[in-house]
C-alpha cells in the first residue's frame, strides 16, 4: 500500500521549488547559448574581418584582383563562381530530384525497388564532401573528359564551351554539387508530395484525370511551397560547399565564362590560401567568409519562410482541397470551351460545403459538353514522363553505386594491419598507415560530443518543457535552423578566431569546438522532437503522483525520448566524424602522434584531402582506404540510427 503523507509532500515541493526554478533557468540559458551562438559567429567574423573592411569598403564585393603582394583584394570573381556553381547545380537538382521524388511516391515502381532507391538516395546525403571530392578527381573527371571535349568541339561557339577542358574546372564542379544537393530536395519534395490530401487524389480521379494529370495539375500546385522550400535549402548547401569545389574547380582568380575553364569560389579562396595568409590577407579572407555568411542567412530565411507556408498549408489542407479540386474540374471543362484555367476557376467560384463539391464533380452543367482528352496524347506523355523520371533515378542510382565501387575497388589495396597501426609515411616511401588520424578523430568528435550534448538536450527541454510558444522559443528554433544551415567552412572560422587566435596555435581543443559547433543544431532539433513525441499522460501521471518538474522530466520524460535522442547524437557523430573544412582552420594537422590537446591533431578527413592532392600513389591508395574505412563508419551509424528511429516508431 502506498502511504501518502499530503504535509511532507507539501514540503518537499516548497522545499524543491527553488531547484525547479534553478533547473529551468539553466535550461533558458542553454538556449539562449544557442541562439546566441549564430550572433557570435557573426560578430568573431567581423571583428577579425574589420581591417579589411575598413580599408576596402564595399568595393571589395566587386574588385575582381586578388594580390597579397599589393595588398589588393577583392573577391567578385569568387562571388561569380559561388552563384553560377550553385545556380546550376540547383537548376538540375530540382527536376532530378522532384522525379525521384514522384517516382518513389506516386507508386510508379515496385515496393521491392522504391525502399532500396529510397535507402540509397538516403545515403547520399551521408558521404561526406572530401570522398566526392576524392571520387570526382579520380573517377567523374576521367570518365567526363571525352565528353567535355566533345562540347568544346561541336560546341565551343558557346561561351559556355569555348575553351580546352582543362584538368579542374567549373563543369564537374557543378555536377558534383548537383549530386550532393540531391538527396535534400529528394527527401523535402517526398514530404511535400505525401502531404496532399487523399480528397484531392479521389476527386481527380472522379472526374477522370491520370496519373500523370493529377500530379502536374492537382499535386505538384498544392506542394508547390514544400517544393521551393527544398530548392532553397538545397541552395543554401551548395553555396557553402567547400571540399568538393576545392579539390574540383581550380584556383584561378578571375572570371572566366568557360564551365570548362578553371574557376574560384568563397570557400574554396578561403580554403586555398587561409594556411599560408598573413596580416591583412587574413582579414580579407574573413571578410569574403562574413560576405559567405550573409548570402547563406538570406538563403535560409528565404528558406524557412517557404517551409513556414508548407506547413501552414497543411494545417489548412482542407479548405485548400477544395478549392484545387473545383480548379481541376473547371480546368478539364474549360479545355473544351476554350476558357483559360484562371477564367474558369472565377467562372464557378468557390463552394465550401463538401456536399458541393462532390455535386461539382458528379453532375455536370448541361451546357458543357463531357471532357474528351486524346486517349493517344495522354498514353505518349504519360510514357515519356515515366521513363524521363525513371531515367533520372537511374542517374542517382548510378552516382551512388560509382562512388561505393571505386571506394571498395581502390580502397581495398591497403586495407591492412599497417594502415590501421602505423603512421603515415614519407613521400617517397611505401606502407604507412593513418592510426594517428583515427585517434585524432575520434578525440575531436568526443570533444564535440562533450560540449554540444547538453546544450542541446538542455536547450530541447527548455523549448518543450517550460518555453513551448514562447516568443524566446521561437527565436531559439528559428536561429537553431540558420545555424543547421551555416556553411561548417564558417564554424571552424569561428573556432579559429576564438580558440586558435587566442592561444596561438591549432589544437584538438579547437577542432573539437568547430565540431560541436556543426553538431549542435542536429542534436537540439532531434531531441526537442523526441521530447514533443512523449504521451502527455506519461508527464501528467508523474505530476499526479506528487514528482516536481525536474523529477518528471528526469525520470519519465527524458527516458521516454532516450531513443530519439540517441538517434540525434548519433546522426550528428556521423556528420562530425566526415567535416573536414572546419578542421583545416583549426586543428590542421600532424604526421605524428598525439602530443596534447593543445597540439595541432590529425583527422582522417584532412589526411583524405591532402592524400587525394598528393602526386604519390601510395599517398592516393592510402586516401582511398581511409575514404573507405570513413564512408563505412558514417554508413553503419546512419543505418543504426535509420533503426533506433523505426523502433521507436514502431
Amino acid at each position: 500500500m502506498l502511504k501518502v503523507s499530503i504535509p511532507k509532500i507539501l514540503t518537499r515541493n516548497k522545499t524543491s521549488l527553488w531547484i525547479d526554478l534553478a533547473f529551468q533557468r539553466m535550461t533558458q540559458g542553454l538556449a539562449i547559448s544557442l541562439m546566441l551562438l549564430v550572433a557570435a559567429i557573426a560578430i568573431e567574423l567581423a571583428i577579425a574581418a574589420f581591417p579589411a573592411m575598413q580599408r576596402f569598403g564595399l568595393g571589395f564585393l566587386w574588385t575582381a584582383e586578388w594580390n597579397p603582394v599589393k595588398n589588393i583584394y577583392g573577391i567578385l570573381p569568387q562571388i561569380y563562381g559561388t552563384l553560377i556553381s550553385s545556380l546550376v547545380a540547383i537548376v538540375l537538382a530540382i527536376p532530378l530530384g522532384v522525379g525521384i521524388a514522384i517516382f518513389l511516391n506516386e507508386d510508379i515502381a515496385p515496393k521491392f525497388l522504391r525502399v532500396p532507391i529510397s535507402f540509397a538516395i538516403e545515403l547520399l546525403a551521408a558521404i561526406p564532401s572530401v570522398v566526392y571530392g576524392l571520387w570526382g578527381i579520380f573517377v567523374l573527371i576521367p570518365m567526363l573528359k571525352p565528353l567535355l571535349r566533345g562540347l568544346h568541339q561541336n560546341l565551343g561557339w558557346i561561351p559556355f564551351f569555348s575553351t580546352l577542358p582543362a584538368n579542374r574546372s567549373l563543369l564537374p564542379t557543378i555536377l558534383v554539387l548537383t549530386i550532393m544537393i540531391l538527396p535534400i530536395v529528394v527527401a523535402m519534395s517526398r514530404d511535400a508530395l505525401a502531404a496532399v490530401p487523399l480528397e484531392l487524389r479521389l476527386g481527380a480521379a472522379a472526374i477522370g484525370a491520370n496519373r500523370w494529370e493529377f500530379i502536374l495539375g492537382i499535386a505538384v500546385p498544392a506542394s508547390i511551397s514544400g517544393l521551393v522550400g527544398a530548392s532553397v535549402l538545397a541552395l543554401g548547401r551548395a553555396l557553402g560547399e567547400t571540399m568538393a569545389a576545392v579539390m574540383l574547380i581550380g584556383n584561378a582568380n578571375q572570371i572566366n565564362w568557360s564551365w570548362l575553364a578553371p574557376s574560384s569560389t568563397i570557400s574554396s579562396l578561403v580554403a586555398n590560401q587561409f594556411s599560408e595568409a598573413t596580416g591583412l590577407q587574413i582579414s580579407a579572407l574573413l571578410y569574403a567568409a562574413l560576405v559567405l555568411m550573409a548570402i547563406t542567412l538570406i538563403v535560409n530565411v528565404l528558406a524557412n519562410g517557404f517551409i513556414t507556408s508548407f506547413y501552414l498549408f497543411k494545417q489548412k489542407e482542407r479548405p485548400i482541397s477544395s478549392s484545387l479540386l473545383l480548379q481541376a474540374d473547371d480546368f478539364h471543362h474549360g479545355q473544351e470551351q476554350g476558357i483559360s484555367p484562371s477564367k474558369a476557376s472565377m467562372s464557378s467560384g468557390v463552394m465550401e460545403d463538401k456536399s458541393d463539391i462532390i455535386a461539382s464533380l458528379v453532375m455536370k452543367p448541361q451546357n458543357v459538353s463531357p471532357w474528351r482528352p486524346n486517349p493517344i496524347r495522354r498514353k505518349t506523355v504519360s510514357v515519356l514522363l515515366t521513363i524521363g523520371i525513371g531515367l533520372g533515378t537511374a542517374i542517382a542510382i548510378f552516382a551512388f553505386g560509382s562512388i561505393l565501387f571505386s571506394l571498395i575497388t581502390n580502397g581495398f589495396s591497403r586495407f591492412d594491419s599497417a594502415a590501421f597501426m602505423e603512421l603515415p609515411p614519407p613521400p617517397l616511401e611505401m606502407g604507412g598507415g593513418f592510426r594517428n588520424a583515427i585517434i585524432g578523430t575520434l578525440i575531436m568528435v568526443g570533444i564535440g560530443v562533450g560540449l554540444s550534448v547538453p546544450i542541446g538536450i538542455g536547450a530541447a527541454i527548455y523549448l518543450n518543457e517550460f518555453g513551448r510558444e514562447n516568443a524566446l522559443s521561437q527565436w531559439v528554433r528559428f536561429l537553431n535552423g540558420v545555424l543547421s544551415g551555416l556553411p561548417s567552412i564558417l564554424c571552424g572560422l569561428f573556432a579559429y578566431s576564438l580558440v586558435v587566435l587566442a592561444t596561438g596555435t591549432f589544437s584538438a581543443i579547437a577542432g573539437g569546438l568547430a565540431l560541436a559547433v556543426v553538431m549542435l543544431p542536429t542534436i537540439a532539433r532531434t531531441a526537442e522532437e523526441g521530447l514533443k513525441a512523449v504521451a502527455p499522460e506519461l508527464r501528467e501521471g508523474a505530476i499526479a503522483l506528487g514528482a516536481s518538474p525536474i523529477q518528471a522530466i528526469a525520470l519519465a520524460i527524458v527516458p521516454a525520448a532516450t531513443p530519439a535522442i540517441v538517434t540525434g547524437v548519433v546522426l550528428a557523430i556521423a556528420r562530425a566524424t566526415g567535416e573536414t573544412a572546419p578542421l583545416l582552420f583549426t586543428a590542421l594537422f600532424s604526421q605524428y602522434g598525439l602530443n596534447g590537446l593543445w597540439k595541432p591533431v590529425a583527422s582522417m578527413s584532412i589526411l583524405i584531402y591532402n592524400f587525394a592532392l598528393s602526386p604519390y600513389p601510395n599517398h592516393q591508395a592510402l586516401a582511398w582506404t581511409a575514404a573507405l574505412v570513413v564512408v563505412a563508419l558514417i554508413l553503419s551509424v546512419s543505418i543504426a540510427a535509420r533503426f533506433l528511429t523505426r523502433d521507436r516508431l514502431a
